[in-house]
């Protein structure tokens, strides 16, 4: 099993992707899942005419390394918010998804649309339709490219009532419900451990849906996005969970989504003061502190995958 994490660990730290996929020398890591969470917003070059010019530019930076992308983030817009214009998710998911073809990437997170229209557990089936409508939307672009999207699982305390998609068996239910072939699912660990979770449960619910996870870690009251071993998460239930319900021999990489192994103040979901507001002299850790944290994310992951001798380059 193989070992990858997000740019968006370095994004913020970077002028664009490429930027990002550099800082990755020298950590570890040499297989990456791009985000494009937070793409959409106004006069977004990725909105724009020349949208493909920073991902070409993160694809060439990755050769050069000896790096490859093995799955991606979509925008994590919300097509049925009032305050999102629905085409515009569209189209940005599309892009996400059209990217994904140039890169070679298999697998792209999209996540599910949610409003208080549809209610925890009684909106179920007005909630699989409105889903079913938004999802269609991408099929052309998923066929054109061959590129699976993957919905994910959420926490209650993320998103109230508003979410459907809590355990393996409710995301098993919908993927059946579009029956679409390259709609499938990604499995979030640390939003299953705020749900007080089985998740060697929930991954065999899943079985051959399961084609990407998210390995993150929490106190199991907010999406913290912690390293592994800096909350109460489970390790041996997902391990055990991975192999039995096949995604290990399905050659699954184990993925990071801890961007808050070094949080910076202001960042959600545990907002830390900064003194002196923006004067202040270190809000947030430094690229060189991040880079050493991604380190040992790194050494993390080994070391998980050892001790279920799985770990591959």
């Amino acid at each position: 099993m193989k070992l990858a994490t997000t740019i968006g660990d370095f994004l913020r730290f970077a002028p664009d992707a490429a930027g990002a996929v550099r800082m990755y020398e020298g950590t570890g890591f040499t297989h990456l899942d791009y985000s494009f969470y937070n793409a959409i917003y106004a006069g977004s070059p990725f909105m724009g005419e020349h949208w493909m010019d920073e991902v070409k530019a993160a694809g060439a930076a990755a050769e050069a390394l000896g790096f490859d992308f093995v799955q991606a983030h979509s925008p994590g817009n919300n097509p049925f918010s009032e305050k999102e214009d629905f085409d515009t998710v569209v189209k940005g998911n599309i892009r996400s998804i059209e990217a994904c073809g140039y890169l070679g990437i298999r697998n792209i997170v999209v996540h599910s649309g949610f409003s208080w229209d549809y209610r925890y557990p009684d909106g179920e089936a007005a909630y699989f339709e409105a889903n079913r409508k938004f999802y269609e939307a991408l099929y052309p672009a998923m066929e054109q490219h061959g590129v699976n999207v993957l919905i994910e699982n959420s926490a209650h305390a993320n998103m109230g009532g508003q979410y459907f998609f809590m355990t393996g068996k409710e995301m098993s239910d919908f993927i059946r419900y579009c029956s679409h072939p390259l709609l499938h699912a990604c499995w979030d660990v640390g939003h299953a451990n705020m749900q007080n979770p089985d998740q060697y449960g929930d991954l065999i619910a899943l079985g051959d849906d399961l084609r990407a996870v998210h390995i993150q870690d929490n106190m199991g009251r907010t999406d913290d996005h912690l390293a592994p071993f800096m909350g109460t998460l489970d390790v041996d239930s997902v391990m055990r969970g991975l192999f039995d319900s096949g995604f290990v021999s399905r050659g699954g990489y184990f993925t990071f989504e801890c961007d808050n192994v070094l949080s910076r103040a202001g960042s959600w979901p545990n907002y830390r003061n900064a003194f002196s507001g923006d004067k202040a002299k270190i809000p947030g850790a430094t690229a060189a502190m991040k880079r050493a944290a991604i380190g040992m994310l790194y050494e993390i992951g080994k070391g998980i995958l050892e001790a279920y001798d799985c770990f591959e380059k």
